[in-house]
């Protein structure tokens, strides 16, 4: 019964990613001109990448029509590079208020926040380190000992680590694990966006948030590849 219960609930939000609203972004500061907005978890949808100096808009439609919705910041001239600014929806483009792209970077990106009508972005920076610590690794909990991973010399927001991931019942959480920008528990850190998230399976993260871990489904020896700008982690047991 439990594993109908979890089978299910892992159909119901599949169906639910499958079938979620979808964004797009337009205006001058789009290259291409429209770009669509990536669902990562219920209500979060996020942009990774180039943006151009210029305006730019949020709709619920790949192109505008009668029946769209703008979602417009509360504010004039707010800044897409933002702490969390309040949006509005509309229904009548006209003179609406656009986001201010002041700037073209690659590196932007941005968070859309369904639920609370907030919108987060800023122009991500590389990070010099990236470390992994857990109970299912070597290092366990401690600040001080945590295992280097290896930065990309082409790629600054690309980081490997190889090594052994397994249940260590003498650690505290023994099957869990985490990413840490730095040989302690702060400031710098990323996330699943479920506890208890199988690496080999989820292959997205966000950065800080919630303190959610990485569960070992699978002991063995690990490949690991992290894609911080990007938010995407891929992963494999070889051996």
């Amino acid at each position: 019964m439990n594993r109908l219960i979890i089978l299910l609930s892992l159909f119901i939000t599949h169906f639910s990613f499958a079938n979620a609203q979808q964004y797009w972004i337009t205006g001058t500061a789009v290259p291409g001109g429209t770009q669509s907005l990536q669902c990562v978890a219920p209500n979060t949808y996020k942009f990774y990448g180039e943006l151009r100096e210029g305006e730019l808009r949020i709709i619920d439609s790949e192109k505008p029509r009668e029946s769209t919705r703008w979602l417009v910041p509360d504010a004039i001239d707010a800044n897409i590079v933002n702490h969390g600014l309040h949006y509005k929806s509309e229904t009548k483009a006209g003179s609406l208020p656009a986001w201010q792209v002041t700037f073209s970077c690659p590196y932007y990106r941005f968070a859309l926040h369904t639920d609370t009508q907030i919108l987060q972005g800023e122009v991500f920076q590389p990070w010099g380190e990236l470390f992994i610590a857990g109970g299912a690794t070597e290092a366990g909990w401690h600040e001080g000992k945590m295992l280097l991973m290896e930065q990309d010399v082409e790629n600054p927001c690309i980081w490997t680590w190889e090594g052994e991931l397994k249940n260590r019942p003498d650690n505290e959480e023994p099957l869990s694990f985490k990413f840490q920008g730095q040989d302690r528990w702060g400031p710098k850190s990323i996330h699943p966006y479920t506890q208890g998230a199988d690496i080999l399976k989820e292959k997205t993260f966000q950065t800080g948030g919630p303190d959610t871990k990485w569960d070992i489904h699978k002991e063995g020896r690990y490949r690991i590849r992290i894609d911080l700008f990007n938010e995407v982690v891929e992963s494999q047991v070889i051996k």
